[in-house]
């Protein structure tokens, strides 16, 4: 695959696939229904500079125009695209902290009021980067002094406080008075209004950016009190604490919105919340077209430093996304130090986030020991029975220290107690072996006996890569093996098989599972020993991973006579092999480096 710094070379996009060229822009409220909106191919320009460090050039008329947001009709009233989080009627939004009881506080003439010894509530929905309204107001008259008079706190995340207290002609230490970030900065001002008196909190709070467990960017936050800004991108100094300073712990990119009970019968109410995007996410996201998987959103992680899942997988799921309707986003290994694609760099992964709500991972990645909030996402996806599709190195996707103490740690690939981790115990078989002579000796998929009318291999012929097969012993009963890897005598699709034992018997090239889960469901699991991004350039590969597509999201009906697999772009992948040092932190990729041309 050739790829450019987007300052260096332009690029544009047939109208069909207009809004692909906005992938990496994934922080959208809802990317499937942009992709809806009227692209933006009248006004403009094609032949201006190039904008550094993005894909569009100035005034460029290929670039999205933003979604149509309605303003509130009265100030303070929720825009259209904000979640409401309390109406003046009921709680169903919220629960009581750290539980999955309902929310003890009560509700009274269009307010809810924080009810002593009830305990904090939060809400059911997590989020990060956010615009938050809120609107709350201290007993009247007043009770109490200090910290003593209205204490409450909003709460971002269960970690970030902006203090909520009634600090009008009060007195308290000054990190702590209402709109101070309790116990690290104070507003600006005191823009207090009198007890019984309405306050009106406007906030954007920006969460941290980690990078494995290292902090890249602190927590910042903007208030506005009763409408005069008291706290301008302050940045946190780490988690709230009382009479001491907590650092920074890595935890994921979204958490609940929390309000504190602090005994005070403090009243809240016009609460509503806008997720913000991030311009530029290390991550790229493909809103769906049109087509029989669309509704079905597909997460493919990359990082594999051998086999350049880098390459491959942006490729994969342009083609799922304009050929096919799913929606799709690709996660990469990021370095920490640089923010830039490095496959070799296995303990950050960012966006895992975004399996929450998918239908199907597609993973490609070896060796990876990711921190646990990175991974959490992933074992939750599996475990509550989401689809899986691996790819070549999926077998050994992770890699923990013998010493790890890690609550993922038997996901690793060599695990003795979960044998063989997550493949062997999810795909089906763990690594192995070389079966093939590495570089020496490539694969031809051959049907298994008894497959050939599988609705995976409609369509599907010549199936051919250059990397080799891979020994596969463990593979359990339940498995319905598709194609089987025939071992050729070299490196290209008309050399003959190699005699002898290597092919007497094939190994399992591709598989199914069907995993039951206790709570009813199951994974639909589809796992292939090719995958490397040279394999990937075999139409008869791409087929049957994109009937795969189908058949793990419960779309087999659907899989057509011969899928459209047709790349649009140049796809030239690199052939596999390793880079020793610092060459892919050195070449300092973006993700948008990788989408096709």
């Amino acid at each position: 695959m050739r790829r450019f710094p987007p300052c260096q070379t332009g690029w544009r996009l047939a109208s069909t696939g207009l809004l692909l060229a906005a992938s990496f822009f994934s922080g959208m409220t809802d990317s499937a229904s942009l992709a809806q909106e009227p692209p933006g191919v009248g006004q403009g320009y094609t032949d201006t500079p190039q904008l550094p460090n993005q894909m569009w050039r100035v005034h460029d008329k290929y670039r999205p125009r933003p979604a149509v947001v309605a303003p509130g009709e009265q100030p303070g009233s929720p825009p259209s695209d904000a979640t409401v989080l309390f109406d003046g009627t009921q709680l169903d939004a919220w629960r009581k902290a750290g539980t999955d009881q309902p929310a003890g506080w009560k509700v009274e003439e269009g307010s809810m009021v924080a009810q002593g010894g009830s305990g904090s509530i939060e809400t059911k929905e997590s989020f990060g980067d956010v615009q938050l309204h809120l609107e709350w107001s201290a007993p009247e008259p007043p009770r109490g002094e200090g910290q003593g008079r209205g204490n409450s706190g909003v709460i971002f995340m269960g970690r970030y406080e902006v203090q909520v207290l009634d600090s009008f002609q009060s007195d308290t230490y000054a990190d702590g008075q209402a709109a101070s970030i309790y116990g690290q900065f104070p507003p600006q001002v005191n823009a207090m209004r009198a007890p019984g008196q309405w306050q009106v909190y406007d906030i954007v709070f920006e969460a941290p950016r980690f990078d494995g467990d290292k902090l890249a960017r602190p927590a910042k936050v903007t208030v506005f009190h009763n409408g005069v800004l008291v706290q301008h991108a302050t940045e946190m100094i780490g988690q709230m604490a009382h009479q001491q300073i907590a650092p920074y712990v890595a935890h994921p990119p979204k958490g609940p919105l929390l309000l504190q009970d602090h005994g005070d019968p403090v009243r809240f109410r016009n609460i509503w919340i806008r997720p913000l995007r991030e311009e530029i996410d290390p991550w790229l996201t493909f809103p769906a077209g049109q087509g029989a998987g669309h509704g079905k959103k597909v997460v493919l992680i990359a990082g594999d430093e051998e086999y350049r899942s880098e390459e491959s997988l942006p490729m994969l799921a342009d083609l799922l996304a304009k050929k096919h309707g799913f929606q799709c986003s690709v996660l990469f290994p990021i370095h920490p130090e640089t923010g830039t694609v490095d496959p070799n760099y296995g303990r950050n992964i960012p966006g895992t986030h975004l399996l929450e709500d998918a239908d199907l991972m597609i993973i490609a990645t070896r060796f990876r020991h990711l921190p646990d909030w990175q991974m959490k996402p992933i074992v939750d996806f599996v475990e509550r029975g989401g689809a899986v599709i691996g790819l070549r190195t999926a077998t050994h996707a992770f890699n923990y220290p013998g010493d790890s103490e890690s609550p993922y740690k038997d996901w690793s690939f060599n695990s003795g107690k979960w044998p063989g981790g997550f493949g062997q115990q999810i795909l089906g078989d763990t690594w192995v072996n070389h079966h093939g002579n590495h570089k020496v000796e490539a694969t031809r998929g051959i049907v298994a006996p008894g497959a050939a009318d599988s609705a995976l291999l409609k369509g599907v012929e010549n199936v051919f890569g250059p990397s080799d097969v891979y020994g596969i012993t463990h593979l359990p009963k339940d498995s319905q093996v598709l194609l089987l890897g025939q071992v050729l005598t070299g490196m290209n699709p008309t050399d003959p098989p190699v005699e002898g034992n290597k092919n007497d018997p094939m190994m399992p090239l591709a598989w199914t599972r069907v995993i039951p889960r206790d709570n009813g469901s199951a994974n639909r699991v589809f796992c292939t020993t090719m995958g490397a991004s040279v394999d990937l350039a075999n139409e008869g590969l791409r087929r049957l991973v994109v009937n795969a597509c189908y058949w793990a999201t419960g779309l087999e009906d659907a899989i057509p006579a011969k899928s459209d697999v047709e790349i649009e772009g140049k796809f030239e992948p690199t052939f596999y092999g390793f880079h020793p040092g610092d060459h892919f932190k050195n070449q300092r990729l973006k993700p948008v480096d990788f989408l096709l041309r």
